[in-house]
């Protein structure tokens, strides 16, 4: 959104304590831009200088069809919303709890901000009231400039947002600096890191190749179907946790099948709101360490993969050719266990060490999951 033109066309620059005149509009505002949220102090007038209401108002913005949106601050904190047209001739829209700050000239979508014990927030709804971010951002002059824009949460870390809701940049980083529109330097854990923008997936360059040789066929594979989200990039020599391997198998049973994994309403767990384990537990593909915890953050052995990855070629319908694997550490192997690993084996998508060793206690790491996976992408 470039605001230097918006008088010009389609919507509104409001100046400190200046009338501006929108030609095409038939509207004039008188705004105190130093106040970032009004409670009744926006003067509009038209074209022939009678002010529009009888009364000045608490928002004002220039639509993309050239009519008015107002606002009327009410008792219970919230907005009642007008549409007004060129005629002067006014409508009810919507009353909302959203305070509507700015519009987008391209999208038609609204900025919004709240004040929240006097730190205000930035927030965006659709051209319907309805919410793409709840008011999220930490609150910043001249937000969505251009279709996206670097932001600030709450929680202090930095991403890159689009006006219309994609994360173009996961917000996980300490900073972000624009290099130009396909790269971005930012900082995770005071190590910087070239976010590059690959036939429109973003990938931590510098991440990738800290990959041993072995996991980089794979890793390659997977990012070109952004199965990798930036923040598993980061962690790819670390160990996967439950939750973060349910991300992986949602996203490539999902992206092989075409079919997207309905989410429940009712959510079985209390430990974990993450769409991917109420996608997986849904399919039937993985279950919570107890009646109604997932324990998300705890780390996945190798034979609790095998089980899961088990139960998702059974879900794909994959034919496997009994082969009957023997371990030499067949005696540590979980009996649950035991049959999935003899499906996994004979897939060819997981197998033992150097020594046949199958090894079912310890963990997995991110490239070794990554790896798997691809595996059972690949199937045919």
């Amino acid at each position: 959104m470039n605001k230097k033109c918006i008088v010009t066309i389609l919507s509104i620059v409001f100046l400190s304590n200046i009338n501006i005149y929108a030609n095409q509009h038939n509207f004039k505002i008188n705004k105190n831009d130093n106040d970032i949220i009004s409670m009744e102090n926006i003067e509009v007038l038209d074209i022939n200088n009678n002010k529009v209401g009888n009364k000045n108002w608490s928002s004002a913005v220039v639509l993309n069809s050239g009519n008015l949106l107002v606002g009327e601050f009410k008792t219970d904190k919230t907005y009642d919303y007008y549409e007004i047209n060129k005629q002067g001739e006014k409508s009810f829209i919507t009353n909302s709890k959203y305070y509507i700050k700015d519009i987008d000239s391209k999208t038609g979508n609204f900025i919004t901000v709240k004040n929240e014990n006097n730190n205000y927030y930035l927030g965006v709804l659709d051209k319907e009231f309805n919410i793409i971010y709840d008011n999220i951002f930490e609150y910043k002059e001249n937000a969505f400039e251009e279709y996206s824009d670097i932001l600030k949460l709450k929680d202090g870390k930095y991403g890159v947002f689009t006006i219309e809701g994609e994360e173009i940049i996961n917000p996980i980083f300490k900073s972000i600096k624009k290099i130009n529109n396909e790269n971005f330097e930012c900082i995770y854990n005071n190590k910087t890191y070239t976010i590059k923008n690959i036939n429109g997936i973003y990938v931590n360059e510098t991440a990738i190749k800290n990959v041993n040789n072995w996991g980089k066929d794979s890793l390659e594979k997977a990012l070109k179907l952004n199965f990798v989200s930036q923040d598993l990039q980061l962690k790819l020599n670390d160990y996967i946790t439950r939750e973060q391997f349910c991300e992986l198998i949602v996203k490539l049973y999902e992206e092989k099948t075409g079919f997207q994994i309905p989410i429940r309403k009712k959510n079985t767990f209390i430990d974990t709101n993450n769409k991917y384990v109420l996608k997986a537990y849904n399919l039937g593909i993985v279950s919570g360490k107890s009646e109604n915890k997932f324990e998300p953050n705890s780390y996945i052995t190798r034979e609790e993969s095998a089980v899961i990855l088990s139960n998702l070629i059974g879900k794909m319908e994959y034919s496997i050719t009994e082969l009957g694997y023997i371990y030499k550490d067949n005696n540590l192997i979980s009996n649950w266990a035991k049959e999935p690993i003899q499906i996994v084996s004979n897939a060819k998508i997981m197998n033992g060490d150097n020594n046949n060793n199958f090894n079912p206690k310890d963990n997995y790491k991110v490239i070794e999951a990554i790896s798997t996976i691809m595996r059972l992408y690949e199937l045919k």
